[in-house]
């Protein structure tokens, strides 16, 4: 009975699988028969890249612009393929220039393998480089690709009913919003909409994100997305802290406080004019004076939500998709590219390890002219990932893989039906490869066997396998000597390079307060900074829930503190915008925040710091607990001070 559960599980799991892949698998079947059959099979590589990005991006909500990038990023990537090809110098120099830009343009702790698309269709077209007479028939075959990739990507969002219209997306989180609100109002699981908010905010975080550009250019509908997720992160934060949130429970206004917020929040969803978000705002101004709760976490909740609520009243609804055409920051420009630059920077990291490893392997592949030689780099692109444990799993399952492929070739190749048998058999593999996780031991099986069986037809089957496994030995060599020596990006370190990153953010966060506090600053530095700081603070997370119990909770009561950190600092910097921080608060703040921006990045010393020289209202009650929450991970942590209610 047991065994015939197991048969019933795989099966139930392969169909998961094969509804999951089918629209790659009939993507890439249509391509591959079409390039045949317009273009040769010489051009069939073309169809890799693509499908690719296809696969990466079919889930995804894609903007015009989306399809503009695929199209013209694809056509130029395969313009630079051609010309990796051309001598050793240029193989050298592209291999290395080509990868590290993509890593650094695409990649984030957001998504680490954000270059794969590109940096594939890359890799795969410089493996089999044209002549300079097939050069004009490869980028059409390429150009024919991209307009399929983006017809699929249309009708594939249009059958999953995948929408990238940010107003559409806003409305209904916005709704999704005031339901947990008034779900909270009646006593609802706190614990669970803490998650939903957390997720929620972290997918605007995202979108915002995404939409960085390289030059800094200011993008309104970037700081729209960062605004939403400041509104959801800062519901998230009651609820996440398990004291105040018990605290905020017995409150006697908690649950007209929630419903309030909750229906200002569907008048918000529903203000579809700039008049509908005056009167909105209007009424949020008169909350803020009239409504009086007493001094604590629901009181500080409840006003922050206004502020975030009051901004976004602010803003256009309908953000233009296009980008502000304002002066460009040229100071911002060279900070963010000092960053970007930094060796405790994740992204630098695994694209200097990806350049050497693509240089190396490819210009060894150029050099040395013998059969399939771009197995070699094609193994190397596989197995380097952004961590070297990674990394160092793959070096693991896919030799295993590789191994059982080769043997499942050199056990069926000799039944195969001619030409014929060898077209359908590779068919069937790349099918089944799409069905498989990548990274598994079971992915290179199918990979492998749709290759040798390829190769096939222009060598002899025995002699594929044996280069294959050659080509995989050597590769295996290079990755394993790059991640040992040349900027290993092991989870430990990187973890405690995250945790520093967190508190270095906060001490940019102060310097920018201070400045906020003399001259208006451009809330897209706040955003990217959120964006920032939830960015890491989210692979922190993810590491330390993979620790052994005891540590996993050590590093996650930390975790809870820094996050606690940064959303006192966003209420700080939202009292300063809507003008509650009064002519008389100004010094003493100003005060406060240079000494924090020079002792909290690590911190110490706190103890000399206080916030008494503020009136005791809603900033002091904020500045107060950011100061415990500092203590308490410098170790030192006084008595609380009283607040006055």
């Amino acid at each position: 009975m047991k065994g015939l559960q197991k048969v019933r599980d795989f099966g139930q799991l392969f169909l998961k699988r094969w509804r999951n892949a089918f629209s790659t698998i009939l993507f890439y079947m249509i391509q591959f028969l079409l390039v045949i059959f317009l273009f040769g099979s010489e051009y069939a590589m073309v169809v890799s890249g693509s499908t690719t990005l296809f696969h990466l991006r079919r889930k995804e909500p894609n903007r015009l612009g989306d399809y503009l990038s695929m199209y013209l990023i694809s056509l130029l990537l395969c313009l630079l393929a051609f010309a990796a090809g051309l001598n050793v110098w240029l193989c050298a120099l592209l291999n290395f220039a080509v990868p590290f830009f993509l890593v650094l343009w695409r990649c984030s702790q957001f998504t680490p393998k954000g270059h794969l698309g590109y940096a594939m269709t890359f890799v795969f077209l410089e493996l089999r480089p044209p002549t300079l007479e097939q050069l004009p028939t490869q980028l059409t075959a390429v150009a024919c690709c991209c307009v399929l990739l983006v017809a699929a990507l249309a009708l594939q969002a249009k059958i999953s009913h995948i929408s990238a219209d940010p107003v559409g997306q806003i409305s209904r989180s916005l709704l999704r919003l005031s339901q947990l609100l008034d779900d909270l109002a009646d006593g609802g699981d706190g614990k669970a909409a803490g998650k939903e908010l957390y997720d929620l905010s972290r997918s605007f975080h995202r979108m915002g994100y995404d939409r960085r550009h390289l030059i800094g250019v200011p993008d309104r509908q970037k700081r729209f997305y960062h605004l939403f997720a400041l509104l959801f992160q800062r519901a998230s934060y009651l609820v996440t802290d398990q004291e105040a949130w018990k605290y905020a429970q017995k409150t006697s206004d908690f649950s007209a406080t929630m419903h309030t917020l909750a229906q200002l929040v569907r008048q918000l969803e529903q203000a579809h004019t700039p008049e509908a978000r005056q009167h909105l705002a209007q009424e949020i101004q008169s909350l803020l004076q009239h409504t009086e709760l007493p001094q604590g976490r629901l009181r500080i909740f409840y006003r922050s939500v206004l502020h975030t609520l009051l901004l976004l009243c602010r803003e256009d609804f309908n953000p233009h998709l296009g980008v502000l055409l304002r002066q460009v920051s040229w100071s911002s420009i060279r900070e963010n590219l000092r960053q970007r630059l930094s060796l405790s920077r994740f992204e630098l990291r695994f694209a200097l390890r990806l350049a050497v490893v693509m240089t190396i392997s490819c210009t060894i592949s150029y050099l040395w002219e013998f059969e399939h030689t771009y197995w070699f780099p094609l193994h190397a692109f596989l197995l380097l990932q952004p961590s070297y444990e990674e990394s160092a799993h793959r070096m693991v399952t896919r030799p295993v893989g590789t191994a059982i492929g080769c043997l499942l070739v050199h056990l069926v190749y000799p039944y195969l039906p001619g030409l014929p048998g060898v077209f359908l058999f590779s068919s069937v593999m790349i099918s089944l490869m799409y069905c498989c996780t990548p990274g598994t031991w079971v992915h290179p099986i199918f990979s492998t066997a749709f290759a040798l069986t390829m190769a096939t037809l222009t060598v002899r089957e025995t002699d594929a396998i044996g280069l294959r496994l050659l080509y995989l030995a050597m590769a295996v060599v290079l990755v394993l000597v790059v991640n040992r020596f040349l900027l290993p990006n092991r989870r430990e370190p990187q973890f405690r390079r995250n945790l520093q990153e967190l508190f270095r953010l906060q001490s940019t966060y102060w310097a920018v307060i201070r400045r906020s506090l003399r001259q208006p600053v451009d809330p897209g530095l706040f955003s990217e900074l959120l964006s920032q700081f939830h960015m890491v603070y989210h692979e922190a997370v993810q590491y330390a829930d993979r620790l052994p119990a005891e540590q996993a909770a050590y590093h996650r009561v930390r975790l809870v503190v820094l996050w606690n950190m940064f959303s006192e600092l966003e209420q700080t910097e939202g009292l300063i915008q809507s003008g509650a921080v009064s002519t008389e608060e100004i010094p003493a703040l100003d005060v406060l925040a240079s000494q924090l921006e020079v002792r909290i990045s690590p911190p110490r010393e706190l103890e000399s710091i206080n916030s008494d020289a503020l009136p005791r209202d809603e900033l002091y009650y904020v500045i107060n607990r950011y100061l415990e929450n500092a203590r308490t991970l410098s170790g030192q942590a006084p008595p609380p001070v009283p607040v006055a209610v």
